[in-house]
């Protein structure tokens, strides 16, 4: 008797739903395009419990006959496929007919669906099962009620992060479907709480206020351009609003929000100089195209697509958004820096005086520089000068050594940072006046939720409004006149971290902070910024790679410059 034998379907159904549903956000997600696929005009989003005890999308689509309300449970039963040449003119946001069957496979799923034209239907399945149907009061539409989520798979329960993690997750997903599709009025609404409404107004300024607040969206500059193969338009705020992560960029492609890092790029591109390092703008950008150009059937969440021509593409995104803030005033509206008292700050990690702060970031001790000894980290050499303003070249009697000046300076932050955070007895202070911090509300709703993990590394918050934080208390350490920028580096890190280890959450922070704050590649330092980062450098515990695992020194031995002359062989 042979081996291979074919699967049950139901489990073949959770198979699929370990690739489809990998998390609580992905349910809403899918039931969010069925809705929108179906035309729906007003979409609402009910959670208990940030989704773990019940989601419940209910739309005023075309909603389904009876007939399809059953058959919608079946695997590959879709709609929205009729032919192989469908295949790769793909125009819905759903399409292979797997979304509610893999729900389903894992959850208790009840759905309520009507016409208009005849009385509504109801279907009930239970692990993938059906278990009920029959006649039910129900407006044009559908309703999908999800309970007991993952009940039957408990090891996809214990990678839940957080309630409140899911949560952000979500309301960043809807209200980027809201900036996408601000023709369609959204509601969220988590344990009886308005989290999220639009108007359905059409109005993609008003959406953006919404989402980002007031002070973002006032001075959105629209942006639009075209080519053969591509149309696209959008909105970029000014530069000097700009935030810690990527995820304030929007990106859709016909109506579907995707998630493409070459777009995200070319947007950046598009601010030039404008933008500081390690910053990003808020923008959203929708292009438009003819399915057969895209390949959305790269990945079973469809967050993926391949552009056909997508250097043409992404030369039209960074062009039109150059243009369109071209002329854009940037004069930076003055911040006095808080006054704290000398003896809250830790020399050991004062960086500079308070006159020179900012001005020159590679003063990070005032200890004169020492050559190393023979049994120190590095043989004694001497400086030879920079190359390309990223590489200091060093040499002694053994050959040549280069430095990777960016990789040396975060080693050192890093280490700096890490063991400032680890500190019992780290200095903070609480700010004469406090800082208020925009946010998505996304990210408004997990920082809010972290205040025990901000209070570890010495920083103290308040939620003031859905996209707004206000800090009270800070490090010593810290930086003036840098303090939100590092708290919403902080609030970004601790949000994407997988785990609520404090020692994790710590070190994946001081990687966050060293890299975005230390020297970076293609600038020129003199000599006596060289002896200092080379001193610091000396003193880390791992002298050798930067926090990434890169190599900060490289040797080139005497004896192979000599055989790449042909001196010896």
């Amino acid at each position: 008797m042979g081996k291979i034998i074919r699967l049950d379907p139901h489990l073949a159904n959770m198979i699929a739903a370990g690739e489809v549903v990998e998390r609580i956000g992905n349910v809403v997600k899918e039931l969010v395009e069925n809705a929108l696929d179906a035309g729906a005009k007003n979409i609402g989003v009910s959670l208990r419990e940030s989704g773990l005890a019940s989601i419940r999308v209910t739309d005023d689509g075309s909603g389904m006959d009876q007939a399809d309300a059953v058959l919608a449970f079946e695997r590959h039963a879709t709609s929205k496929l009729k032919t192989e040449r469908d295949l790769f003119r793909i125009a819905t946001l759903g399409f292979r007919g797997e979304a509610l069957p893999s729900i389903a496979a894992v959850a208790t799923v009840e759905l309520v669906t009507s016409t208009g034209s005849a009385e509504g239907f109801r279907v009930v399945s239970k692990e993938g099962r059906l278990v009920e149907s029959g006649l039910a009061a129900a407006a044009r539409g559908t309703t999908v009620t999800v309970t007991k989520l993952f009940h039957n798979t408990p090891a996809r329960l214990k990678f839940i992060r957080s309630t409140q993690a899911e949560l952000a997750f979500i309301v960043e997903l809807v209200d980027k479907y809201a900036i996408t599709r601000p023709d369609v009025a959204f509601t969220l609404e988590n344990d009886g709480r308005t989290l999220s409404r639009t108007s359905g107004r059409n109005d993609p300024i008003e959406v953006l206020a919404a989402v980002y607040g007031l002070a973002a969206a006032r001075d959105m500059k629209a942006f639009s351009g075209r080519d053969r193969d591509y149309r696209m338009s959008g909105f970029a705020a000014s530069p000097l609003v700009n935030r810690a992560s990527k995820a304030y960029v929007t990106v859709s492609v016909n109506g579907r929000v995707i998630k493409s890092l070459r777009v995200v790029q070319a947007i950046v591109d598009g601010y030039g100089q404008t933008l500081p390092h390690g910053r990003y703008p808020i923008s959203a950008i929708d292009i438009t195209t003819d399915p057969s150009l895209l390949d959305v059937n790269v990945h079973p969440t469809k967050l993926e697509v391949r552009f056909s021509e997508e250097a043409t593409l992404l030369r039209l995104i960074e062009t039109s958004v150059r243009k369109a803030l071209s002329g854009t005033p940037l004069i930076q509206p003055a911040v006095l820096p808080e006054q704290v008292e000398p003896s809250l700050i830790q020399p050991a990690f004062a960086f500079g005086t308070g006159a020179d702060r900012g001005v020159d970031e590679l003063r990070e001790t005032a200890e004169p520089y020492v050559a190393a000894p023979q049994n120190g980290p590095f043989p004694a050499f001497d400086y030879l000068g920079q190359y390309a303003g990223t590489y200091l070249i060093f040499q002694n009697a053994d050959g040549l050594y280069l430095v990777d000046q960016h990789a040396a300076a975060e080693r050192i932050r890093y280490e700096r940072y890490r063991k400032a955070m680890g500190s019992p007895a780290m200095a903070t202070y609480t700010l004469l006046v406090p800082i208020e911090i925009g946010l998505s509300r996304s990210a408004g709703i997990a920082a809010s939720a972290m205040e025990d993990e901000l209070r570890t590394v010495g920083v103290e918050v308040i939620r003031s409004a859905a996209d707004t934080i206000v800090a009270t208390r800070v490090p010593a350490w810290f930086p003036r006149g840098l303090e939100a920028e590092y708290i919403e580096t902080m609030v970004e890190t601790i949000q994407n971290e997988k785990t609520l280890s404090t020692a994790d959450i710590r070190d994946a922070l001081a990687k966050s902070l060293s890299c975005k704050r230390s020297i970076k590649a293609n600038r020129y330092i003199n000599a006596t910024e060289v002896a200092t980062l080379l001193a610091d450098l000396a003193r880390c515990e791992n002298p050798f790679t930067c926090p990434h695992g890169r190599p900060i020194v490289v040797k080139i031995a005497l004896r192979e410059i000599e055989k790449w002359f042909k001196r010896v062989l």
